[in-house]
Order: structure tokens, then sequence, then C-alpha cells
């Protein structure tokens, strides 16, 4: 019994007279997260079937508009600072190609400076990123569609793509988005 008196009296002394500094509950306010997502964009494939019409390569460049929702949401807005766009490009095709990116508001106003991709004939390693900080560029924030702009550049030696050899542009594009929650 005064074993077990003696133990529960120093625990209750070192209970009460160990180091004990005040809460600062203000510190939750110093706070700072910085999550990082990263987010598949675009994934695509073009065949020589899709160059060609009726035995004639097309002679303009092709171009596709979609939606660019990621500043839809608020906290997004408020909360993302840069953004790092890797771009990945198998082209199988003895032509060279240039890809341009063009990022639009609601009213088909450009929010950034049109990103472009030369692509070499035959190159199937092209890799290029783009980084966009927001503090720079605030417009970007409004972007709400993106305009694809594809054109095949004319061959070196004046000859035409065969619909008969399987051939293709692989297109692979990601985003990393750089967060600072306070």
């Amino acid at each position: 019994m005064r074993l077990i008196f003696r133990v529960v009296l120093c625990s209750f002394l070192l209970m009460m007279s160990s180091c004990v500094e005040d809460v600062n509950f203000s510190q939750a306010e110093d706070l700072e997260i910085t999550p990082v997502v990263l987010a598949s964009l675009v994934n695509s494939t073009i065949t020589q079937n899709e160059l060609v019409f009726g035995g004639v390569e097309i002679n303009r460049p092709i171009e596709q508009t979609s939606l660019f929702t990621i500043f839809n949401n608020e906290q997004t807005r408020d909360n993302l600072e840069r953004i790092v766009l890797q771009f990945a490009i198998n082209n199988q095709f003895n032509r060279g190609f240039r890809i341009e990116f063009f990022f639009l508001d609601g009213a088909g106003n450009e929010t950034l400076s049109p990103i472009t991709l030369n692509v070499n004939p035959n190159q199937s390693d092209f890799n290029q990123e783009e980084e966009i900080i927001l503090a720079n560029e605030p417009a970007f924030t409004n972007t709400r569609n993106v305009r694809t702009r594809i054109e095949l550049l004319p061959s070196s030696d004046g000859s035409i793509i065969d619909v008969n050899v399987p051939t293709s542009l692989t297109f692979r594009s990601a985003g990393t988005l750089y967060f600072r929650v306070n």
C-alpha cells in the first residue's frame, strides 16, 4: 500500500511541476498549406487518314476549342500560384507540325500569349514545359476556353502523306498545379 501511495504521489508531483508553455491559438493564422496537384489534360492521336482527304493533304490548320474549367472554382482562382504545363509528343510522320494553344476568356479575348510547340519530322521524344506564374499573368485566371491549332508543315522534298502507311502523331499533356493556402 505504501508503494502504491508513493508512486501516485510522485506521479502527481511530476504532473504538477512539468513544464507547459501557454497555448498560442494565433499560430493557426500563420499556417500555410502548399498542395501540388497533377492533372492529365489532353491525350490525342492523329492518324494519316485525318490529314489526307480524297488524296489531297489538308492545307489549313486544324482547330478545336475546348472548355478550360480549372478556374470555375473560386478557391482555385484565389489560391493557385503557378501551373507547369507538360507536353509530350511522338511524331511518326516525316513531316513537322506546329501546335499552338490560345487561352481565351468568355468573350474570346486572349488571356495569355499563345504557347507554340514546333515538332520536327520523325521526332519521337518531343517534350516541352511551360510555366505560368499567376502573379505575372493575372488575366490567365479569366480563361474559360482553350483553342488548339495544329498545322501540318510542308515537306522538305515535296512528298505527301501516304494514307496506306499507318502513321500517327500522339499528343499527351498534363498540368502540375501549385497552390498556397493560408
